[in-house]
Parts: structure tokens; sequence; C-alpha cells
């Protein structure tokens, strides 16, 4: 496939793996998983990795809203 469509492809591949895996077949989404992980990795999309995968290195944590008692 066409490099421009990289985070198209790992989108589609990371949708076919879950659903794979939600059909209770895990062998068949593992290929798709991990293409879809080295594909995110290409593009740097974290949004595309797997959660395990994801980081949230170098983020703050979001301030708690303030309680009005």
């Amino acid at each position: 496939m066409d490099g421009t469509y990289n985070r198209a492809e790992s989108g589609v591949r990371c949708d076919l793996g879950h659903a794979l895996l939600a059909a209770g077949d895990p062998e068949a989404a593992q290929p798709h998983i991990q293409r879809a992980q080295r594909l995110a990795t290409m593009t740097g999309s974290s949004r595309q990795r797997p959660p395990h995968r994801r980081t949230d290195e170098g983020r703050q944590p979001r301030p708690r809203p303030l309680s009005h008692t």
C-alpha cells in the first residue's frame, strides 16, 4: 500500500484486529494488530496504538475541578 495511506491502513487493521478478537479468533487478529502497531509507530500516531502501548510520558495530569461545597 502507498505510504500516503499508512494512518488509514493502521486504523482499519486496528479495527479489524479488535473485531476478530471480539469474535473469538485471536490467531486471525494477531497479524492485523502487529501490522497496525508497526504502521502507528511509523506515523507517530499514539491514538492508533493499542492501549497497553500508549504512553502518557511528558503529559501533566489534568487539574481536578474545584469543589463548590
